[in-house]
């Protein structure tokens, strides 16, 4: 039994794509004799024939898709203007700052270093004279001595 011509004429009635005519397995017989276009209108209103729903992109996969575009272009290939036009002097100076007083504190805090140490580190790193968390290490390393 061929129906693409019946599935044709459905689609063209209901205004939807071929793809979303589904024919009832059930009712296969009266979707054979249907020859007019009042015959097929009759079976969808029977149940006979049926449009799926739409089937689409999930926003789970859509979202994806964004994050992907979005982190495009970002290798040091694209990258134009200097060090500091991404990226500013202060920005980078907080991050420094911040991480060195943490770890300053973190060793006083287990003792490994004194209050005295701490503050003298702690006035080393405000006026720049530490100039990473290395460096801190190299300097903690002295003191201990």
């Amino acid at each position: 039994m061929n129906l693409t011509m019946k599935k044709r004429m459905a689609a063209d009635l209901l205004g939807v794509g071929k793809s979303r005519i589904k024919f009832n397995p059930e009712a296969s017989e009266d979707i054979f004799d249907a020859i007019t276009r009042e015959a097929i209108r009759g079976l969808v209103s029977n149940g006979a024939i049926v449009i799926a729903p739409k089937t689409g992109v999930s926003r789970g996969r859509a979202r994806l898709r964004a994050i992907k575009i979005r982190k495009r272009g970002r290798g040091s290939g694209s990258k134009e203007g200097a060090k500091g036009a991404r990226r500013g002097k202060k920005t980078i100076w907080v991050t420094k700052v911040r991480s060195l007083r943490g770890r300053i504190k973190v060793l006083r805090d287990r003792g490994e270093i004194n209050a005295k140490t701490f503050d003298t580190m702690y006035r080393q790193i405000k006026g720049g004279q530490i100039r990473s968390l290395k460096h801190l290490d190299s300097i903690i390393k002295q003191y201990k001595k």
